[in-house]
């Protein structure tokens, strides 16, 4: 059916800079002819991306430094602005939050509503108090997630344990975190690449990490683990550095480590710098830990890995269910455990594999016919193709 001049309304409290899902979601769908609108709040590093036509990304103020009466307020202004979007009549609303699914819940009318689970989060009792809003709207969005008309995880454990834990009469669906792909290559915005990083760095392997720097994605261990491989031809770069008690300790190892002038740490920096630094390196780190007892880290289902693919990067990570696939395809490095020597060894693996001249070809073949939106999106892309043509009859 043609979804030519109809609207979409997509809801998230992370900007899309941070979530970017959202960003690969929204340009597929812009692809089959609809008028993307995506709502949230400020980004942290806010720069322009030019995300091509028909997609407006409308942001309300900050929210992550704000108070919590000014959160407050902010999520009212979010909810009564989105009501203003549904008026407009779009096809349908999809959210990708607890925040955003209630927030859904409240203004869609008859509006199908599509809720696609980047982030499991559980109701849990006895943390109950560390932040009462935020589990209530957990515990909300579970009791009402059968009120969705289409449910997607990023991971088939996900997937299974959303429909046990709460008690749905179907499976949601599996879309993959991956990137979108466009029809011509980008290009190498090499100069941007240049003015992050020491000028010695250019023509070695570079091992990159992007994402939030805390003991959950193991950097410190990545550091240590780095400077034991001890490889001259290599270096190592980190963003999202901040001013914290875990980000110090990394400065101070990374200053007396032998690998000094090899390291470099950076704060957070704008997507398009990030892609300029995904576009120029060799391999992507990707360490998430996964607690057996904590439901959002033991199904782990990155980002990154579907960003770092689609940049041609060799993944380096540590072995889980969701990561094994690429190993056996041959374009990931697992560490059996996050202790630096375990993280040493498959560094050093890494490294060997990225010499091969069939791994970007390999790594762009899985990438094109498998791990990318256009391909990951097609359920839903359907279901929206079923609404049209039942509103058309």
């Amino acid at each position: 059916m043609e979804m030519k001049n109809k609207k979409i309304l997509l809801l998230t409290l992370v900007h899309p800079d941070f979530l970017p899902p959202v960003y690969a979601t929204g340009q597929v769908l812009r692809d089959h002819g609809l008028d993307v609108h995506i709502l949230t709040f400020d980004s942290f590093v806010p720069a322009e991306l030019d995300l091509g036509g028909n997609i407006v990304v409308e942001t309300l103020g900050n929210h992550y430094s704000a108070s919590l009466m000014d959160r407050m307020r902010l999520r009212t202004k979010f909810t009564n602005r989105a009501k203003e979007l549904v008026d407009e009549n779009p096809i349908a609303v999809i959210t990708f939050c607890p925040f955003s699914f209630t927030c859904g819940l409240r203004i869609k009318k008859k509006i199908p509503l599509v809720y696609l689970v980047l982030e499991i989060a559980d109701f849990i009792l006895p943390v109950f108090f560390n932040s009462p809003l935020s589990n209530l709207r957990n515990l909300i969005a579970l009791r009402n997630l059968h009120k969705a008309n289409f449910v997607a995880t990023p991971s088939i454990q996900r997937s299974a344990w959303l429909a046990g834990r709460c008690h749905l009469s179907f499976m949601p669906q599996t879309i993959l975190n991956t990137a979108y792909l466009p029809e011509k290559e980008e290009v190498n915005d090499r100069e941007a690449y240049k003015a992050l990083v020491p000028e010695h760095f250019l023509g070695k392997k570079v091992i990159l990490y992007t994402g939030a720097v805390n003991e959950e994605h193991c950097i410190l261990e990545l550091v240590r683990a780095f400077d034991l491989v001890n490889d001259e031809e290599s270096a190592l770069v980190i963003t999202g550095i901040k001013d914290n008690e875990y980000c110090n300790r990394i400065r101070k190892v990374v200053e007396k480590s032998n690998s000094e002038n090899r390291i470099k740490l950076l704060p957070y920096v704008t997507r398009a710098q990030m892609l300029s630094l995904q576009t120029n390196a060799n391999i992507g780190v990707c360490l998430s830990k996964e607690y057996q007892y904590n439901v959002r880290t033991k199904m782990i289902a990155p980002n990154k890995v579907g960003e770092y693919l689609y940049k041609n990067l060799y993944i380096l990570g540590l072995s889980s269910e969701y990561l094994k696939p690429l190993e056996m395809k041959g374009i990931a490095s697992l560490s059996a455990s996050n202790t630096p020597v375990e993280l040493s060894k498959a560094i050093k693996k890494a490294l060997t594999a990225v010499n091969r001249d069939d791994l970007k070809g390999n790594i762009r073949t899985f990438v094109k016919e498998y791990y990318c939106m256009q391909h990951q999106l097609k359920p839903l892309v359907y279901y929206l193709n079923e609404i049209i043509s039942l509103n058309s009859a």
